[in-house]
C-alpha cells in the first residue's frame, strides 16, 4: 500500500514539475498540449418512433439515448419524439399472449429502421444511430 501512495506522489511531482517546466521555459500551459483537430459532436436530429401493430395490442418499455432513457407504456398506435446526436434505443415488450409489435423510426418522415415481432409476450429491441 505504501508503495502505491508513492507512487501517486511521484506522478503528481511528475506532473507538477512538468506544468512548471512548459511554463517558464516556452510560457506555454497544458491546454496547449490538447490536439488542435478533436471532432465536433454531431448536431442533434429529431426523429420519430412509431409503435404500432395488431388492433389492441398494448406495450411496455423504454426509449431514449444513454442519457436521457424514459420509461413508455400505452396500447397502440403510439408516437413519441426524441432528439438525438448519438444512438436511440427502444426496447418493448407485447404485454400480451397475442398480435403483432412493430417499432419503426422516421428521420424527416421516411423510415430509417424497423423491427417486428410475432412472438406471444415479445420483445423488441431496436438501436438507430443517426
Amino acid at each position: 500500500m505504501r508503495h502505491t501512495v508513492v507512487k501517486v506522489h511521484a506522478s503528481i511531482l511528475r506532473a507538477a514539475c512538468l506544468s512548471a517546466v512548459c511554463v517558464a521555459v516556452a510560457g506555454c500551459s497544458l491546454v496547449a498540449l490538447v490536439p488542435e483537430h478533436q471532432e465536433t459532436p454531431p448536431a442533434a436530429v429529431s426523429v420519430v418512433v412509431e409503435i404500432t401493430g395488431s388492433p389492441g395490442v398494448t406495450f411496455e418499455g423504454s426509449l431514449g439515448t444513454a442519457g436521457a432513457t424514459r420509461t413508455i407504456s400505452g396500447q397502440v398506435p403510439a408516437t413519441y419524439t426524441v432528439n438525438s446526436a448519438v444512438a436511440l434505443a427502444v426496447n418493448v415488450t407485447n404485454k400480451g399472449p397475442d398480435g403483432d409489435l412493430t417499432v419503426r423510426v422516421l428521420r424527416s418522415g421516411a423510415q430509417v429502421a424497423q423491427r417486428t415481432t410475432h412472438a406471444p409476450y415479445g420483445t423488441v429491441l431496436l438501436v438507430y444511430k443517426p
